[in-house]
């Protein structure tokens, strides 16, 4: 059963639609309606009336063909996104979508013909590079692939599909630590796939009227780092539905990161009337308070968590760090390693912990988890590099320091992280100037 807030438009949509059954626009509204709330069965025969109605507006094509798509009819769907591109010829999202509907419905060659059309026009488009990997994939073809496959990859860093295509392809070829980090980045963002602008789409998206488009809205734009407007998403979902927990657990996170905090406490409050035994609201809680200053209340609400979910790695962490910016060491090594024990990739748990054990001279050990932070390649990179340059440096290595040093000296660089550079700019000078034994 739908939702109010979902219903009521279908159902003046559908209302409007039948007292003008010629009219070729009020056909194809009902079907946008219908799509924006993933209803693609009832709505493909809306845009196919629509599209018989007015064969000249390349609109309806395309949301058919979009439509046809998710009903898994490829074939058909390559009928009407051709029809489309009759209309609007270099319309992007259209041939990317055909591109894939040839290859979903086996037709690989018209496919690979398109994707290489497009790679002409648009390389730096990550769904070409990934299309044309998953077809050299298909084929054998394995260098190939791996090329446009990381090629995808550099250019949307959270493309969860071409990050398990590529660790695929790695693992066919035997490069078995290669896949193994591809695999790591997809389960990072499993779902996440580039943006292509399509303000034909945009038009379908603003009519999402339900408590989940709102939350998953509100989650994307969060993700983008378009805070208030994602809090604005959060507090539609509220409105419609008041109980929804996982809005109002956000909404604390969200709020303290705009620093809002009497709405972000407002939120708690609310969320501890729902539910009290949330692990969640007590660590997003927990991050509001640390913000403030406020450590011993944030360091009650982190042991809140870890009561209600022992395992839960970030409320680990983040108590760790009190724990470590308290003096108590001991404490913060057993929070840090049972939040690696949860998620052996955290990074900035190896990261923290290395630099505990490097203080109490284990360098060796802090060697062993701070080559554990090297990846993903992003802005930490470079500091995560230099702190392991550092650490062999501690251990006498002078080799395999001013690698990492000089390594993490270009990635800096490139970065424009000027006072990293000035840092490690300093101790190069005095590990070059260290001569080496006879």
């Amino acid at each position: 059963m739908w939702e109010p807030a979902v219903r009521e438009p279908i159902a003046e949509a559908y209302t409007d639609a039948l007292a003008h059954p010629d009219d070729a626009a009020r056909s194809g509204y009902l079907g946008m309606v219908l799509y924006a709330h993933e209803q693609y069965e009832f709505a493909e025969p809306c845009f196919l009336r629509a599209d018989a109605l007015n064969p000249g507006d390349g609109r309806w094509a395309y949301y058919l063909g979009r439509a046809q798509v998710y009903l898994g009819r490829h074939d058909a769907a390559a009928d009407s996104l051709r029809a489309a591109l009759r209309l609007r010829p270099g319309y992007l999202p259209a041939r990317l979508m055909l591109a894939q509907s040839f290859l979903e419905a086996g037709r690989q060659d018209e496919s690979l013909a398109l994707y290489q059309e497009l790679l002409e026009t648009s390389p730096d488009t990550a769904e070409v590079q990934y299309g044309l990997g998953r077809i050299f994939a298909a084929r054998g073809e394995l260098d190939a692939a791996a090329g446009h496959l990381g090629r995808a990859c550099d250019l949307s860093p959270s493309f969860g599909a071409a990050h398990f295509a590529l660790a695929r392809v790695y693992r066919d070829r035997g490069e078995k630590e290669k896949a193994a980090q591809q695999l790591a980045l997809y389960q990072q963002d499993k779902l996440g796939w580039p943006a292509v602008p399509d303000p034909l789409l945009r038009d379908i998206v603003v009519l999402r009227t339900s408590t989940t488009d709102h939350l998953r809205r509100g989650i994307d734009l969060a993700e983008k780092g378009q805070l208030e407007e994602a809090a604005t998403e959060h507090e539609a979902a509220i409105a419609v539905e008041p109980g929804l927990v996982q809005a109002r657990v956000n909404l604390i996170r969200l709020y303290g990161q705009l620093g809002q905090v009497e709405k972000a406490e407002e939120q708690y409050r609310a969320v501890l009337a729902l539910d009290p035994n949330l692990a969640e609201i007590h660590y997003n809680y927990g991050v509001l308070l640390t913000g403030q200053g406020r450590t011993a209340e944030a360091a009650d609400a982190f042991r809140r968590a870890l009561e209600l979910r022992p395992s839960y790695a970030e409320a680990h962490n983040n108590y760790a760090y009190l724990l470590m910016s308290s003096g108590d060491l001991e404490g913060a090594v057993r929070h840090y390693e049972a939040a690696i024990e949860s998620k052996p990739d955290y990074r900035s748990a190896h990261f923290n912990l290395a630099r505990i054990l490097v203080n109490q001279r284990r360098t060796l050990e802090a060697i062993e988890h701070l080559e554990k932070t090297l990846t993903p390649e992003d802005d930490e990179t470079p500091r995560c590099t230099y702190a392991l340059g550092a650490a062999h440096a501690r251990a006498g290595h002078r080799d395999l320091a001013l690698r990492y040093m000089r390594e993490a000296f270009e990635k800096a660089s490139a970065r424009g992280q000027s006072d990293l550079l000035l840092s490690i700019e300093k101790d190069l000078r005095a590990l070059e100037g260290i001569r080496s034994g006879p």
